[in-house]
């Protein structure tokens, strides 16, 4: 294991850690906020990609693990995102903001869990075969990215709907 493969692990773990213990708690839903730090996180992540690896060096298997890694990232994000629970939020007749508060609560934890155990055993594989992307910090941020714009992307179409039926 090296020196990048256990930054690495710590990255994803204080990442999830702290976005696990998110969902675990009713937040406020803003959708708008929401999209803030997937998009920052995968602007990082993309330029973080393209100043440490060259495209030359790029190969057919470091393009594979990226588009699996996204893809099951988005899977994931999308499913955190419908099993979300809703609520109206309490506050006061004259303030403004968000209507809703949610939460995934210990399942959405397990699939974070999930992700980390996927995107650590992918790292190792992507390290121990050769792969220059794979075991890259900019692809961490890309995959945590995609899972929180899927989450988010779910979360804004219920919420649309959940504000067509209150109104």
């Amino acid at each position: 294991m090296t020196l990048q493969s256990i930054a690495n692990i710590l990255i994803i773990v204080v990442l999830v850690g702290v976005l696990g213990f998110r969902q675990m708690k009713w937040r406020p839903v803003d959708v708008a906020k929401m999209w803030r730090m997937p998009i920052i996180m995968g602007v990082i992540g993309l330029v973080t990609i393209s100043t440490q690896t060259k495209s030359s060096s790029l190969t057919g298997l470091d393009l594979a693990i990226l588009v699996v890694e996204i893809v099951l990232s988005l899977a994931i994000g999308s499913v955190m995102g419908a099993i979300a629970h809703f609520r109206p939020l309490a506050r006061a007749a004259d303030q403004e903001g968000a209507e809703f508060e949610s939460r995934t609560g210990w399942l959405g934890m397990g699939l974070w869990v999930g992700l980390i155990v996927i995107r650590v055993g992918i790292d190792l594989w992507a390290g121990s075969n050769g792969s220059a992307i794979g075991t890259s910090t900019g692809v961490i941020l890309l995959v945590l990215a995609a899972n929180r714009i899927a989450r988010t992307a779910v979360f804004a179409s219920r919420v649309a709907k959940l504000d067509s039926i209150s109104v």
